[in-house]
């Protein structure tokens, strides 16, 4: 594919990109629903260290409750473990914050590791 020559087609298409739609129909779904188990024991044994109060998701997609106000410096820490994550604040009473942890389907084992243990040294380093 050319991209200068199709991204007019591209940017207007209401179609599901084709690449896309047959990696998702390749994927070896027992797999990935094997490494989302591995990816929930890693976070599931954070709970309660450092500023860590809980982890809750499933498969891909988890949600780490965090202490207040150590929200940003564990951002912070782990960003400087190499790790990206998403904040979240809560908006009810009593306020919560945490990060999301959404990594993608394609991460391999070694990819979940060291998410995880970037996530428990950051933690640690704030106990």
């Amino acid at each position: 594919m050319d991209y200068e020559k199709d991204r007019p087609r591209l940017l207007t298409s209401t179609r599901p990109m084709p690449d896309f739609q047959d990696d998702l129909e390749a994927m070896d779904l027992s797999a990935l629903a094997r490494r989302g188990e591995y990816l929930s024991e890693g976070l599931r044994k954070l709970n309660g260290i450092g500023p860590i109060r809980d982890v809750r998701g499933r498969g891909f997609l988890y949600g780490v409750e965090v202490t207040e106000g150590s929200l940003w410096p564990l951002m912070r820490a782990v960003e400087d473990n190499g790790v990206f994550l998403y904040p979240f604040t809560g908006a009810g009473e009593p306020k919560t914050e945490g990060l999301v942890i959404a990594p993608p389907l394609i991460s391999t084992e070694g990819d979940l590791d060291f998410l995880v243990t970037a996530l428990r040294e950051a933690a640690l380093s704030l106990a």
